[in-house]
């Protein structure tokens, strides 16, 4: 069975590219999401995703409500952004974070390492 990732982008050119890759690497994608409203319904469905990749800004709007129900759901994520990593909240800290622009074969690899670890 393929690991299901859940890829929540508001950019789609990088959402396209993160799917692709993601694909390429061996899991399946789901999404992508482009707003917090979409990722938190995509994330009411029962088993959406075995990981997910999580923009840190979706629409000029915080992803914070889409990482708290990850968390919640324990459902591993990495953050990708654009900002400084020490702008995210402190319960965050421990999440990987990846710098934009990104490489797609760190996203895939983060994504390996991400799931292996759970």
């Amino acid at each position: 069975m393929r690991h299901r990732i859940l890829v929540i982008e508001d950019e789609v050119l990088i959402a396209m590219l993160v799917a692709d890759a993601i694909e390429a690497g061996g899991f399946e994608v789901i999404g992508p999401c482009q707003t917090v409203s979409q990722a938190l319904d995509q994330l009411s469905i029962p088993d959406c995703c075995d990981g997910a990749i999580l923009d840190a800004s979706l629409r000029g709007e915080s992803a914070l409500p889409v990482a708290r129900a990850l968390t919640e759901l324990g459902i591993p994520f990495v953050v990708a952004t654009g900002y400084d990593s020490s702008q995210l909240p402190d319960y965050m800290a421990a999440v990987p974070v990846l710098v934009k622009p990104l490489d797609t074969g760190t996203v895939v690899e983060s994504m390996r390492r991400l799931l292996a670890a759970n």
